[in-house]
């Protein structure tokens, strides 16, 4: 089946990113603009959720309706509250700051997985904190009310772009590897514990030197990984993959715009499938024969 990719809102100036239906209409982020929209598909308006958001990339809802974002140009996660303000969760790991984080997760136990990269553009203020000397999954537990703990999960990983947790959170993935960096770019799957720890990663797809890896994830309701990677570049060219939880690319369509960002399921049925580019647009696919998961 093709899949028929619509504009429904931009462009606006540079990439747009994030990605989180909140049950009725599609949150994402205009990253250079600083902004939050949200994207009703009734009326077909995208109107500001949040300004100043610091860069914000990866978005994601919470069980409760808490929307968290990774502040790329603040170097921390915040979590956006209901009365339009935002608070920071820990970005402290052992003393230490952590890196600029580029996507989110949260799972069923108000755990936040952060992809916690090192990004080419550089993060706000003087550069008084140092980088990490690792570039790892982190995951900021909940200590108490408004409180967090920040803990490294992963120790193989080059530079994380994407994290997605599996529908029963017992398999965590993620997409490792910056092509500009020189990374191989690979998608890892890590065994879950019920304590948050990981086993080995075991890796399932690995790209070549010309493709540029996995930038975003979601889930279908078969389990299967929808995966927004590559670019005009080189390499395959910018591509939506479907990939089981085995590793096997069962199929693929060609993306509505150069350098997909995200992905996510939205509308009534979660039967459409939304993603942002590089060219600062939001598009949609609607019955592709796929849905998301309701968690």
């Amino acid at each position: 089946m093709t899949w028929n990719f619509e504009r429904v809102a931009g462009p606006y100036k540079g990439r747009t990113s994030g990605l989180a239906w909140d049950g009725k209409a599609m949150l994402f982020s205009a990253v250079t603009e600083e902004r939050v929209l949200r994207y009703d598909p009734k009326s077909g308006k995208a109107e500001d959720w949040r300004r100043w958001t610091g860069r914000v990339n990866g978005l994601a809802m919470a069980a409760d309706g808490s929307v968290y974002g990774a502040q790329e140009g603040g170097r921390r996660v915040i979590r956006f509250m209901p009365d339009g303000s935002a608070v920071p969760v820990t970005e402290f790991l052992d003393g230490r700051r952590h890196n600029q984080p580029t996507d989110v997760a949260v799972d069923g136990k108000g755990r936040v997985w952060i992809a916690d990269a090192y990004n080419a553009q550089a993060p706000y203020g003087p550069p008084t904190a140092p980088m990490l000397d690792h570039a790892s999954v982190l995951r900021n537990d909940p200590a108490g009310p408004g409180m967090y703990r920040l803990v490294r999960v992963t120790h193989d990983t080059a530079g994380p772009r994407a994290v997605l947790l599996s529908a029963d959170e017992s398999t965590l993935y993620v997409a490792d590897g910056d092509i500009d960096r020189g990374d191989v770019c690979q998608l890892f799957a890590y065994a879950v514990t019920p304590y948050g720890s990981v086993s080995p990663a075991k890796a399932l797809v690995t790209f070549t030197a010309a493709d540029r890896g996995i930038e975003g994830m979601c889930l279908d309701r078969e389990g299967n990984i929808i995966a927004c990677a590559g670019w005009k570049k080189s390499g395959a060219g910018p591509m939506i993959y479907v990939i089981s939880p085995q590793g096997t690319i069962t199929d693929a369509h060609p993306a509505p715009a150069d350098m997909p960002m995200r992905c996510a399921f939205g509308d009534a049925g979660l039967d459409s499938l939304y993603v942002t580019a590089g060219d600062g647009g939001l598009y949609r696919a609607q019955r592709i024969g796929r849905s998301g998961v309701r968690r």
